[in-house]
């Protein structure tokens, strides 16, 4: 177990002081458990990391059935995440039950490569980071790669969380280009939430994820997107899992979500586009 994981250990997140928050958590998991939508297996520049043993472990503890996973912003990552992207490769082969794998790239790099070795493998979907690649989403490499996972049915998760500048603008002429794209926006497109909704809250080719997002904007989001477009996740290792179910759960709770559509939020609607 790595210095992150025992930092974070589940025990300590769902007893003593935390006890009673779980409790309140655990009534609404659905019987077919928590679906996460947005988790990472491997290890960070910033020395961040999580094992598929440590994610299993929590994933457990928590209730959560089947989470997407993804490469962290590995320093060893070389141009194109393929041995990041092998990791997680090889965590789903080890509990193909519980991970579903999602390989990232750099747009900045020769991807086509990398991108069609991952579809043929049979990669459920693509992750892209526009703060620690640093690029744009308008950029027409970074709109080319959107196209080529349309054409290939895979659906995109982006960070559209702390760092991002600009969202919604440049998705709109994404959309524009590929209007079949399916997309998650990680951390609910915090930055502009509000924009976002009014953008993109017709276009059930988006989702919206909750991981990390101030407790106002998820608030917000809770109190005017249609509850089914928007799934959980749990940003882990930078997010743990009995407090970004709190925050979920309290923030939808509030905005007046019923039980059902909350547990909508934690596993039906992501469930839909992963069977």
């Amino acid at each position: 177990m790595t210095e992150t994981e025992r930092a974070h250990g589940i025990e300590n997140l769902t007893t003593g002081a935390m006890a009673e928050v779980w409790e309140r958590v655990r009534e609404y998991i659905p019987p077919e458990g928590v679906f996460d939508a947005h988790a990472h297996i491997g290890t960070d520049v910033d020395g961040r990391a999580m094992s598929a043993e440590g994610m299993r472990e929590r994933m457990r503890a928590a209730g959560v059935r089947r989470s997407i996973v993804f490469p962290l912003n590995d320093p060893n990552a070389r141009e194109d995440f393929s041995g990041p992207n092998d990791v997680v490769w090889a965590a789903y082969e080890e509990h193909p039950g519980f991970f579903v794998p999602f390989f990232r790239l750099n747009p900045h790099h020769a991807y086509e490569k990398e991108f069609e070795r991952c579809v043929g493998r049979g990669f459920a979907g693509l992750k892209l980071h526009p703060v620690s690649q640093d690029f744009e989403l308008d950029d027409p490499r970074v709109v080319r790669l959107f196209g080529m996972a349309a054409a290939a049915g895979l659906p995109v998760i982006i960070h559209a969380g702390f760092g991002m500048r600009r969202i919604v603008g440049p998705l709109l002429s994404v959309f524009e280009a590929h209007p079949g794209l399916r997309l998650i926006l990680g951390h609910a497109a915090m930055p502009e939430v509000l924009e976002a909704v009014r953008a993109f809250g017709d276009n059930p080719n988006v989702l919206f994820e909750t991981s990390v997002v101030r407790a106002r904007d998820l608030y917000v989001l809770f109190s005017v997107m249609d509850p089914e477009r928007i799934c959980y996740g749990s940003d882990i290792p930078y997010g743990d899992l009995p407090s970004t179910l709190h925050a979920t759960v309290a923030a939808a709770s509030l905005a007046g979500l019923s039980g059902e559509e909350i547990r909508g939020v934690l596993s039906g609607n992501i469930r839909r586009w992963f069977p």
